[in-house]
């Protein structure tokens, strides 16, 4: 369980956003002494989902975080066609970048963002697996330059932006539910009953 995600947890909403380049909308309904869950719950009530993907994709470790937006990814295609195959692809090698992140499957992943000119959540999908644990520099670069959390959560939070663009209903509700996941696969396990 990630601690901010605990509805109990005494992690302060405020310190933890103030980096963050959230909306006027989200930071009006932040709250003195409200603590990050709180937040997370009144902006996805109030249809800021957008915002909470933001703060939810900077709190969870990179790999978790890649492992998230690949499920999400995954949920958002159906049907058929080249464009959704290319979506499908981009997740099983985001996949396999997590399984095995080695330098070989991040240049894959990173190749097949700039093949994608970096225009589909698949393509941004394969930027934060090829970024988490990597490096930003081509691997001829003389100098590795490592690939910073906030980029990754960044490359993420694009890609589930775009995946919430496809299909049937309102982008808001798919965003929505992005964050709902996060928090309930994150978030603090409700008790067995006896």
């Amino acid at each position: 369980m990630n601690e901010v995600f605990d509805p109990s947890a005494s992690v302060q909403a405020r310190p933890h956003v103030a980096a963050l380049a959230l909306s006027d909308d989200a930071m009006a309904r932040l709250e003195s002494g409200q603590n990050v869950r709180a937040f997370l719950d009144r902006l996805i009530a109030d249809g800021l989902a957008a915002d909470a993907l933001l703060i939810i994709a900077r709190a969870l470790p990179v790999q978790l975080l890649v492992a998230w937006c690949c499920e999400c990814v995954r949920s958002s295609l159906e049907g058929a066609g080249a464009p959704i195959e290319a979506e499908r692809a981009a997740v099983a090698l985001a996949e396999q970048c997590l399984k095995d992140p080695s330098d070989e499957n991040r240049q894959l992943c990173l190749e097949f963002a700039e093949h994608g000119k970096r225009a589909t959540a698949g393509a941004w999908l394969t930027t934060a697996a090829g970024w988490a644990d990597g490096v930003l520099t081509p691997p001829d670069s003389p100098v590795k330059v490592p690939a910073p959390p906030q980029a990754v959560a960044d490359a993420a939070v694009v890609a589930l932006r775009l995946a919430a663009l496809r299909g049937e209903g309102a982008p808001a509700t798919r965003l929505s539910s992005y964050a709902q996941r996060a928090l309930a696969l994150f978030g603090p396990r409700p008790a067995r009953a006896a």
